[in-house]
């Protein structure tokens, strides 16, 4: 096993540039937790970058902290299988020559793990055995390192979501020239950077596909290799054409509201199954699950919930909907917002997406369309009413105004207006989680 075809900075002292891209926002985030004994363990979907930030972070270990090269130990699953314990056995033999080679400060990137069989274990082991040995773990499917990391390393792991890059991040690589404190007097730039970003999904390497060859890369390198490889190596499937199919319906039917009965029917499958496919499409960080809002959460797991596509690239990629059409847009902020949860009562009044801090709730309603009247409305200010909420956000088409009668307070904000929306979500989270 030569590990130096991992390591080209072990010869060289640096990373080679090509391996490097954009410096990442999450990296100011990441490097806080480097310093403490805990694993960092970055999950993400297929092609969001993990890779990429963990070259990244080697090379500020490199030019920043000036760690000796021969420190930093890479090594990818995906690429080629061995065991832990003997990959560092190796690396102290071929690199190391110590007689107490990890008596000193070593970093070791494990780059797609939850393809290394019993891995959690084989890492516990490791974590215990050497005080002295940071590990960053990277990982594509969210329920290998999510449930394998918190059933056998409790207490020895941050884990952190990595995703495509950020509207924000999209714009520098782009270079475009925007005033963030001025956005709205880039309406028109802003507007066609957002059709391209919900076009590209923020998949970096995707940004020059022309159309053809993008809907090629979502649909083989990302849905399919999904769909039909990695969740059937991790689980039982019968019917991986139906998990594609699953995704089909997400793409045509944005936040479809899951009735597991007629999606048997459709699919010629039991409900229980169905189900069961649904998490896994889920865990693999392809779908995203939304439940009806109750103060009760096991009133919420019970009731009725909606499904969305987690990246704007895939529903386009599918062929069903524009890049910058309304349905585009909402599946953008079910995302952007992280939220767990919509409304919709017993009489059919609907609230797309409810913010939730402490104790209170920020509703939110997406409506892109020319003209937005007060009945447009009923749904969320019924929802403010029974709830007690004093502020609910609207993200329009073009509309910016506030709308105030009774105590409430509904702030319209288009949605290519993104630091504004930004800034309205966080003065909400922050008001009422960082007031104590």
């Amino acid at each position: 096993m030569d590990l130096s075809l991992f390591n080209p900075w072990w010869k060289s002292s640096s990373v080679p540039p090509e391996l490097l891209g954009m410096e990442r926002h999450v990296l100011t985030l990441l490097r806080k937790f480097l310093g403490y004994r805990q694993i960092l363990a970055l999950y993400g979907v297929r092609r969001a970058g993990k890779t990429t930030i963990m070259y990244q972070l080697i090379n500020q270990l490199l030019t920043q902290d000036k760690v000796s090269p021969l420190r930093i130990l890479y090594f990818s699953f995906d690429e080629h299988t061995a065991e832990i314990d003997q990959i560092l056995e190796e690396y102290a033999y071929q690199v190391l020559a110590s007689a107490d080679p990890y008596s000193e400060r070593t970093y070791l990137f494990l780059d797609e793990i939850q393809k290394l069989r019993d891995w959690p274990n084989q890492l516990k082991i490791i974590y215990d055995r050497y005080h002295n040995l940071k590990i960053v773990i990277s990982g594509s499917a969210a329920l290998v390192v999510q449930k394998g990391t918190k059933e056998s390393l409790a207490g020895r792991f941050f884990e952190f979501f990595v995703e495509p890059f950020s509207f924000e991040e999209f714009i520098e690589i782009r270079g475009a020239d925007i005033d963030k404190k001025r956005e709205r007097l880039y309406k028109g730039e802003l507007k066609l950077l957002f059709k391209d970003y919900l076009q590209t999904g923020g998949f970096i390497e995707a940004i020059e596909f022309p159309e053809a060859v993008l809907r090629k890369y979502f649909r083989e390198s990302l849905l399919e290799r999904v769909a039909f490889r990695d969740i059937p190596e991790s689980f039982s499937i019968a019917k991986p054409q139906a998990l594609f199919r699953l995704l089909q319906l997400c793409a045509q039917f944005p936040g479809m509201y899951l009735h597991y009965k007629n999606l048997g029917n459709d699919l010629k499958m039991d409900e229980r199954t169905i189900s069961n496919y649904v998490s896994y499409l889920g865990y693999s960080l392809l779908t995203k699950k939304l439940y009806n809002f109750s103060p009760n959460m096991l009133t919420s797991e019970k009731k009725l919930k909606r499904l969305y596509l987690t990246n704007t690239g895939f529903l386009w990629a599918l062929g069903y909907v524009e890049p910058d059409s309304p349905q585009a847009i909402e599946t953008y902020f079910a995302n952007y917002l992280q939220t767990n949860f919509f409304y919709r009562s017993p009489q059919k009044q609907e609230v797309d997406f409810v913010l939730t801090a402490k104790e209170k709730l920020l509703p939110v309603e997406v409506k892109i369309r020319d003209k937005i009247a007060r009945s447009d409305l009923r749904g969320m200010i019924s929802f403010m009413s029974k709830f007690q909420c004093s502020r609910g956000l609207v993200i329009s088409k073009d509309e910016e105004r506030v709308l105030k009668e009774g105590g409430i307070s509904i702030t319209m904000i288009p949605y290519w207006c993104y630091w504004s929306i930004r800034k309205q979500v966080a003065e909400f989270t922050e008001h009422y989680l960082g007031s104590d």
